[in-house]
Parts: C-alpha cells; sequence; structure tokens
C-alpha cells in the first residue's frame, strides 16, 4: 500500500514538473527567437527582415491561442515584444537614416557647388 502510495506520489510530481516545463517552452521559443533577432539582425536584408517578421508574426499568433497563460509568461512575452520591437525600430532606423544622411549630404554638396558656381558666374562680370 504504502508503495502505491509512494509510486502515485511521484508520478503526481513528475506530471507537475512536466506540465511546468511545457509552459515554459512556449515562451522560451519567443524568446529564443528574439535573441537570435538581437544578435544577428543588423546583418539582415530587406527580405530577410520581411521574413523574420513573419515568422515572429506567426509565434504571437501561436502564443495568443493559449488560453491558460500565466500573468508572468503573459508579462514576458510583453517584454520580449517590446524587445523584438526595439531591436526592428533601431535596424531600420539605422538604415533609414543613413540614407536620409547620404541624400543630405548629396544636398548640401549641391548647395556648395551652386553657391560656388554663383561666386565664379560674380567674379567673372
Amino acid at each position: 500500500m504504502k508503495r502505491q502510495l509512494l509510486g502515485m506520489m511521484l508520478l503526481s510530481a513528475s506530471m507537475f514538473f512536466l506540465g511546468s516545463c511545457g509552459e515554459a517552452n512556449r515562451v522560451d521559443e519567443l524568446k529564443e527567437f528574439v535573441e537570435k533577432v538581437q544578435k544577428e539582425g543588423s546583418t539582415y536584408t530587406e527580405k530577410q527582415w520581411e521574413e523574420v517578421n513573419q515568422e515572429f508574426t506567426e509565434l504571437m499568433e501561436k502564443l495568443n491561442n493559449y488560453e491558460d497563460l500565466s500573468a508572468d509568461e503573459l508579462h514576458e512575452i510583453a517584454k520580449l515584444q517590446g524587445e523584438y520591437a526595439a531591436t526592428a525600430f533601431k535596424e531600420h532606423a539605422g538604415k533609414a537614416m543613413d540614407k536620409a544622411g547620404a541624400v543630405l549630404e548629396g544636398f548640401l554638396e549641391g548647395l556648395t557647388d551652386e553657391e560656388n558656381n554663383q561666386e565664379t558666374e560674380d567674379d567673372s562680370k
């Protein structure tokens, strides 16, 4: 009788711990994904960013389908969403700023050349 009781307790404890691992894995997949993007995102092409954004959307849809997420899991998911958004924005904004900087530089060069041309024309008159 004691063996059966002990066996049932061990079985219950095992199921509890396995169940807890399963819940953690639901968020761990998103966490690993975000960490990978943070690490490699600066090397992504525009096409790769489109693919990564699609994968992120799919992961979020998968997590949103769980109705039994704990408050801790929801907090972790929200934190990871913020980290992903910040990473994506940083990479896109950085590239946009580089492009804007090149355009601005060209614009300023054009103004400087225009001023130099006008001074040369004024000097020749």
